[in-house]
């Protein structure tokens, strides 16, 4: 069955459910408690399940569920003309509402005069909706002040519900029981979108009173035109030559039309209505009026991290809450430039990357990038660079000598300690462990670390030279000869444009030429320019998961459960792609392809799976990444580094020196090296000895076979010959670039580039809505740092807290006690040590 007819059943079976509970099983006498469905729908002017908001929650309390924001509209009609009786109210209200409606006779000309009354009596409904875009559900009281018995009213329970499970369908049913008579009454409907979008919308509604027969009921249907924001076109037709034209023009939030109503040839009356916050958009007055004429303000004063605490962490910059306001202000056409506010900011060279490639596309839109900052780094003068006009503090100044990428060596504080270690290191560039074994940098790893020191600073200069702010013989002097250049210095070098700080943007030897536009906050200019939600049913899914810090399977990525979350997304029909944002320099080779399985299961269920690389994705890392299709990169990313290391360490006087001593019994010739000394603070054990030739000679086997599935599934997945990732991997470590000209990675990108390539590859439009769902979820609550830990909550060992200038190197010889004798899939640290940890 189509998706279509099994829409179409469900919609038969909701309705002939609703119009036998509403008719009962035999015919009674009908009586006028509750007002006839025609009394009511003549307000709205299509369907109660489709685009009427508030009015039709009158016919439909679910309505109420579907509206983004509360909606006031008022109506009122000239029937008083023709009918001799005035009628008017209005309707106010989201997910809570209440409804107002006044009608009134005119006296009867013919009577006594005594007895000329103007009789009237006021209408309410209180309602309630609650759902989501897919389905609603609502019921209301109804209920009538004075004169109810002279009009025949009645007390009402209504009760609705409105299902959109596509964006093209809408269908809804609702019933109306009076409580204090036997009156009952029912309706269902349905719209549809041929185009998926509100230019042209068909509807039908069918209603049927207690007591009326079949074919008794209440038909109509009709069709509307939308071709632009603003401008509406309806005509509905009813049942007995009822004709109904609805004229409609809407700005901004608010909108007015009127609908004439006709029968047989002749107009009846003509209802008006007024809206505010309708849920129909109106014509952008306020876009063209002020077209380009805002600021937005971007505060970076904090660390940039994947996810933030969604409460108290006021300290924590999102990447993906950063680059969504750097998107608002780029297709916002009130927006003409942005004023960021740079001091403070803390984020790795990876991060400020995307950071300013967004702002790049943000001046390639015609739109102002104005950075206003204090003391300037690496880091933060790259970002810097991309500007249209740069502030500097007067007081502020520029560190810049360069680049460089530098390990702390262990080998002597061990000896000293009494600790031996042996690195088991099979694979020319696989140099984790010469952290611990060695004094100096290996050739190998001179080499490997010289290239990405290099590429790494060929990026910083091309990105200034492109900026038009030094040619690439200046940026290399003022790097050799001035590493450090006060604020002043930087003017007469025109890397600044102006001295001066955030509170000075209004004077415009300050700011510039925009500088009587005050800046404004995205959340006030997100209020500002809010424009209703118009798709009908739930957008589609891309699930973003992150896959952050060591590969273990209950830490770091968390193997265990994001694997599982995995196959969630991919068993998911609502989630169309997935996106992995892999920031790891690897670990456990079982985590490793625990995750990678699943990433090719959604290979194989033709479920786009997509890699997003941030500043270390090697090794592990890169087991995770390589299945990803494509895989997208940034200049700055340490990936490769396919081998396999580990290493050994033992008690060579360590107990003598500590006082520490150890005793043991076992059955079996290698369980000697299970036991030794419990290191203090470490948590982990030192066995007694080093592994004999023959043990040796095992883990060499062992490391082989670990290193063979690597390469073979990177072969596999990266479409190459095995000979040539041998060639290629050796533990060598590459940097962005360097790895999409060797067939490693595709090409590079942002996480936002990556989440638009996985639409296409779902086969959704560039501009469609889309729902990003975050794996995991981000964490409710950050406690203060005075309040106590929850019971159970593991508290990390001495070294495994992030350590200036070797946080890598101390997990890994962590990861080494921990895992004795096991292979591990790590890298050595990384080019810039001392940049802040995008993890929370």
């Amino acid at each position: 069955m189509t998706r279509f007819g099994a829409a179409a059943a469900r919609v038969s079976r909701g309705a002939a459910f609703l119009l036998a509970l509403t008719c009962g099983a035999g015919v009674g006498v009908c009586r006028a408690g509750l007002p006839p469905y025609s009394a009511t729908s003549d307000l709205i002017a299509t369907s109660p399940s489709t685009d009427d908001g508030a009015l039709a929650a009158l016919v439909n309390p679910a309505q109420w569920g579907q509206l983004s924001r509360p909606e006031l509209s008022g109506y009122w009609d000239d029937s008083s003309l023709r009918s001799g009786r005035d009628i008017w109210g209005f309707a106010a209200g989201g997910g809570l509402g209440f409804s107002m409606r006044r009608e009134q006779a005119r006296p009867d000309p013919a009577a006594p005069p005594g007895q000329r009354r103007r009789h009237h009596v006021t209408d309410y409904q209180v309602g309630l909706g609650f759902g989501s875009e897919e389905r609603s559900t609502g019921l209301a009281l109804g209920f009538s002040g004075p004169g109810k018995t002279a009009f025949d009213r009645s007390t009402f329970v209504s009760l609705g519900s409105i299902r959109r499970p596509t964006r093209w369908l809408s269908y809804g049913s609702s019933c109306q029981i009076a409580l204090d008579d036997e009156d009952t009454q029912g309706m269902t409907d349905v719209g549809l979108r041929p185009f998926s979008d509100p230019r042209l919308l068909l509807f039908g509604d069918y209603a049927l009173r207690r007591g009326e027969r079949w074919d008794d009921g209440a038909l109509g249907g009709g069709v509307a035109v939308r071709p632009i924001p603003g401008v509406l076109a309806a005509a509905r037709w009813e049942r007995g030559d009822h004709l109904q034209i609805t004229l409609g023009v809407g700005i901004g939030r608010g909108a007015f039309r009127a609908t004439p109503r006709y029968q047989g040839g002749d107009r009846v009356e003509t209802r008006y209505a007024a809206r505010l916050s309708s849920p129909e958009r109106g014509f952008d007055l306020d876009g063209v009026v002020n077209r380009g004429r805002r600021t937005m303000a971007l505060d970076l004063h904090g660390q940039m991290v994947y996810q933030s605490y969604r409460y108290f962490d006021q300290g924590a910059l999102p990447l993906r809450d950063v680059t969504e306001r750097l998107q608002f202000a780029i297709d916002d056409p009130t927006v003409g430039g942005v004023a960021v506010r740079l001091s403070g900011f803390e984020g790795n060279l990876s991060m400020a990357w995307e950071i300013r490639e967004k702002l790049l596309r943000l001046k390639r839109a015609g739109k102002r990038v104005t950075i206003v900052c204090e003391n300037l780094d690496a880091r933060t003068v790259y970002l810097a660079s991309v500007a249209d006009r740069v502030v500097m503090d007067p007081s502020g100044f520029l560190l810049l000598p360069g680049v460089q990428g530098s390990r702390t060596y262990l080998r002597n504080l061990l000896e000293k300690l009494g600790i031996g270690f042996e690195e088991w290191r099979y694979y020319k560039y696989k140099s984790a462990m010469e952290t611990f074994s060695r004094d100096r940098m290996s050739e190998a790893d001179r080499e490997q670390y010289g290239a990405i020191v290099k590429a790494a600073y060929d990026e910083l200069a091309r990105a200034f030279v492109e900026s038009g702010r030094a040619t690439r013989a200046e940026f290399d002097r003022v790097v050799n000869e001035e590493p450090f250049v006060p604020a002043s210095r930087l003017l007469q070098l025109h890397w600044v444009d102006a001295l001066g700080r955030w509170d000075d943007l209004d004077k415009k030897e300050i700011g510039g030429a925009a500088a009587a536009k005050k800046p404004v906050g995205y959340g006030a200019l997100r209020e500002r320019r809010w424009m209703p939600r118009e798709e009908w049913g739930p957008d589609p899914e891309i699930a973003l998961v992150y896959l952050i810090g060591d590969c273990a399977m209950d830490t770091g990525i968390r193997a265990r459960t994001s694997s599982e979350a995995m196959r969630g997304f991919r068993k998911s029909r609502r989630v169309k792609a997935v996106v992995l944002r892999v920031d790891s320099p690897g670990g456990d080779p079982l985590a490793s392809d625990v995750v990678a399985g699943e990433t090719r299961k959604l290979r194989e269920a033709k479920k786009p799976a997509l890699v997003s690389q941030g500043r270390v994705a090697g090794s592990g890392g890169y087991w995770i990444s390589m299945d990803g299709q494509p895989i997208i990169t940034s200049p700055f990313t340490l990936t490769g580094s396919i081998g396999v290391i580990g290493g050994w360490a033992w008690n060579q006087g360590f107990g003598k020196k500590t006082g520490l001593t150890s005793d043991r019994v076992q059955e079996g010739k290698s369980a000697d090296l299970l036991g030794g000394l419990r290191v203090p603070f470490l948590g982990a054990t030192l066995p007694e000895r080093n592994l004999d030739p023959a043990e040796k000679r095992l883990i060499e086997r062992a490391f082989d076979a670990t290193y063979t599935d690597f390469t073979d599934k990177v072969a596999a997945a990266r479409g190459l010959q095995t000979a040539r990732v041998r060639e290629l991997a050796q533990g060598h470590v590459y940097d962005g670039a360097a790895a999409i000209r060797l067939g490693l990675a595709d090409r590079m990108g942002t996480l936002d580039d990556t989440i638009d390539e996985a639409k296409r590859l779902a086969g959704m439009k560039p501009k469609s809505r889309v729902r990003i769902v975050e794996y995991p979820k981000r964490p409710l609550l950050r406690l203060p740092g005075f309040l106590p830990l929850p019971v159970g909550t593991a508290v990390p060992t001495l070294l495994e807290a992030p350590a200036p200038g070797f946080p890598l190197e101390a997990r890994s010889l962590q990861s080494v006690l921990d895992r004795l004798g096991r292979p591990l899939l790590v890298v050595p640290g990384t080019l810039l040590p001392d940049e802040p940890e995008p993890v929370r």
